[in-house]
């Protein structure tokens, strides 16, 4: 890779341009036949075995090189292809001569960068930085104005207990709308809010748990790939990996997303069947709600990428990892904000983990529709979402089989250095209607937690152990039969493939309901205790920040290799820790800068009886004011 930071501050007569050369060495297949599938190599074979370019996906090419120039910044991408492939040409050497071996170098204007463009601020840069610094202000005068105001308040208690006056109440009592807007950035208020957990449904305390866990187990799996995707020197120690059954649980992590849609279903379901439960309401104010609770920070996390995430760092690679995602997200922006971006221009999805979020959203809206069915007519209501859980076990098995498509979608180079680009990303792992199934088993397990709310139902030590030795055997399977398709020694079936693809997710599904009923309901009392722990309670409210944010450290850091780094397990774990200490703690200043207030003040403007926000969710509360106040609670909070 060369000097990348000596060559863009060179001092020279002209402006200078750091670039990376991709060199590709055309090898004639070798005249010795060999397993080109296997990973061993004799030592006294021709290096010829080991540069031929073998179709295996799983294995990194050794015939491709890239080399770093220091150029002047006047030379086009043109004239450097085509003065590095005249110079190859031209040049003897003995591999050349002997064994017909020619060289191919090419430039693209994504490896190519000059100290100039890195510096240049626009003015939608400019924009984002005054809506930053606003909202820190605000944050600012509204904590000090939250504080004088206890103070005062804390000061005239005495007086208003020995003199009552009847107007002054009517003052202190009525607080203007003003000052309800101003309180809603109080960072005080929306601090102690985060540790503030419901009581009225103790069996669904474990969510808080349960979401947190989920989470981090998905920032080290994108540790894992952003790394991987990043410069290699041992990249043969990650196709060993990619053979190995424990390192399914990396190369399978996907699976820990489909967690959040088995709870997300749950709680929807359970939320809106009590909220009917009083009185029905209209269901496109309830979609206008789960906007407007969604979209302030997801806006402001998208506002970023196209904006000040393209200046946060340097590096030969910049312009290919991060660039590349703050360029998209500069003009995809609109299909993130409308929750169409998995569907509408999904090969430039700007933030390419948000692909969740529209698929959330199109299946809240789906569960609106079952929710009103079930109360109306129980048995026909029930039956429809099976049928549809059933089509959603059936389309992936169908597309699988049409195109031809493998089991799952491999974590192999090919994917992880694009993403947004690759045949099974677009066709079925980030589409509405090839993920849903885990969220319809989590509406049925909605449903019967709504069932059985209120009641002393307890799952006998049998029942519970059975339950539990069934969940964790779906689940393995789930996760531990993918190393069959990651071997490449493994024969393609279509309908093998199919049958996988189509039920691996429902396996994980039934089997995390399985372990949240007995943890719930039955004779679980350890997993109880850690899912049900108290510190657990602020971390999952802040997931859903966390997961927006989590993703540009992992892109910066991958962006920013200035050499081939070498992967361990140590090494990945070390970074993915200090993932998640910095995504949570950007969600904080999130949840306070944006999620909270913009909640507080949407509550104020749509429900202008309520004087305050309710300290924790009552029954008497309607799920549309749940579902925007400040709480959080994980009985009417569905997302990430």
């Amino acid at each position: 890779m060369g000097h990348f930071e000596q060559c863009l501050s060179a001092k020279a007569p002209f402006l200078t341009q750091y670039c990376l050369a991709s060199i590709t060495a055309n090898i004639p297949k070798p005249a010795a036949s060999r397993d080109h599938l296997s990973l061993d190599f004799k030592p006294y074979d021709s290096i010829f075995q080991r540069l031929y370019k073998y179709n295996d996906v799983s294995q990194q090419s050794r015939n491709v090189i890239k080399m770093g120039w220091c150029v002047p910044a006047s030379c086009s991408i043109l004239d450097l292809e085509e003065y590095l492939n005249n110079y190859l040409n031209k040049t003897d050497n003995f591999i050349r001569h002997n064994n017909n071996v020619t060289y191919t170098a090419q430039f693209s204007s994504d490896l190519c960068q000059n100290a100039v463009e890195a510096q240049y601020f626009d003015n939608v840069d400019i924009s984002f930085c005054f809506l930053a610094v606003l909202l820190i202000v605000l944050v600012i005068m509204a904590t000090a104005y939250d504080y004088v105001k206890t103070g005062r308040e804390l000061d005239e208690k005495p007086f208003k207990t020995h003199f009552p006056d009847p107007s002054y109440y009517m003052v202190s009592v009525a607080e203007s709308l003003s000052s309800k807007l101003i309180m809603a950035f109080s960072a005080r208020e929306n601090f102690l809010d985060l540790t503030r957990a419901d009581e009225s449904n103790p069996s669904l305390s474990i969510l808080y748990g349960v979401r947190t866990i989920a989470i981090l187990a998905i920032i080290m799996d994108h540790r894992f790939g952003t790394f991987i995707s990043s410069a290699l020197l041992n990249f043969n120690y990650v196709e060993l990996q990619y053979r190995s059954s424990i390192a399914c649980l990396l190369f399978h992590g996907d699976l820990f997303v489909d967690t959040f849609f088995v709870l997300s279903g749950l709680l929807v379901v359970y939320s809106l069947l009590n909220q009917f439960d009083k009185r029905r309401m209209n269901p496109g104010f309830i979609i206008l709600l789960r906007y407007i609770r969604l979209t302030p920070v997801y806006a402001f996390v998208v506002f970023y990428y196209a904006t000040i995430f393209n200046h946060t760092g340097y590096g030969p690679l910049w312009k290919v990892v991060a660039g590349g995602d703050s360029k998209d997200c500069r003009k995809n922006w609109w299909t993130n904000l409308l929750y169409i971006s998995n569907y509408v221009n999904a090969d430039h999805m700007c933030m390419t983990h948000s692909w969740y979020l529209p698929c959330d959203f199109h299946y809240f809206i789906i569960a609106i529709g079952l929710c009103l069915l079930i109360k109306k007519e129980k048995k026909i209501g029930l039956g429809t979402l099976l049928v549809i859980t059933l089509t959603s076990v059936i389309v992936p098995f169908a597309l699988t089989i049409l195109y031809q498509r493998p089991a799952l979608l491999y974590f192999y180079p090919e994917f992880l250095t694009g993403p947004k680009v690759h045949t099974d990303f677009l066709l079925t792992y980030s589409k509405t209607h090839t993920r849903a199934t885990p969220y319809c088993v989590g509406m049925f397990a909605g449903f019967l937690y709504y069932k059985l709310k209120g009641s002393d139902l307890h799952v006998c030590r049998t029942k519970s152990f059975g339950i539990i030795a069934a969940s964790l055997c779906l689940m393995c399977v789930a996760v531990f039969s993918g190393k069959v398709f990651y071997d490449p020694y493994h024969d393609y079936n279509a309908i093998e493939s199919a049958s996988y693809a189509a039920l691996h997710r429902f396996a994980w599904a039934v089997g995390s309901v399985g372990l949240l009923y007995v943890t719930s309901f039955g004779h679980a009392s350890f997993m109880r205790k850690i899912l049900s722990w108290r510190p657990w309670i602020p971390l999952s409210k802040l997931v859903y920040g966390a997961y927006l944010a989590h993703m540009q450290f992992q892109l910066r850091s991958a962006a920013r290799f200035m050499n081939p780094r070498q992967i361990t397990y140590f090494d990945v774990m070390a970074l993915s820790l200090s993932d998640m200490v910095l995504s949570f703690l950007t969600a904080l200043c999130l949840y306070l800068m944006i999620e909270a207030p913009f909640r507080r003040i949407f509550r104020v403007l749509l429900f202008p009886s309520r004087e305050s926000p309710p300290k924790t969710v009552t029954e008497n509360s309607t799920v549309a004011e749940n579902m925007i106040n400040n709480n959080n609670h994980p009985q009417q909070d569905s997302r990430l």
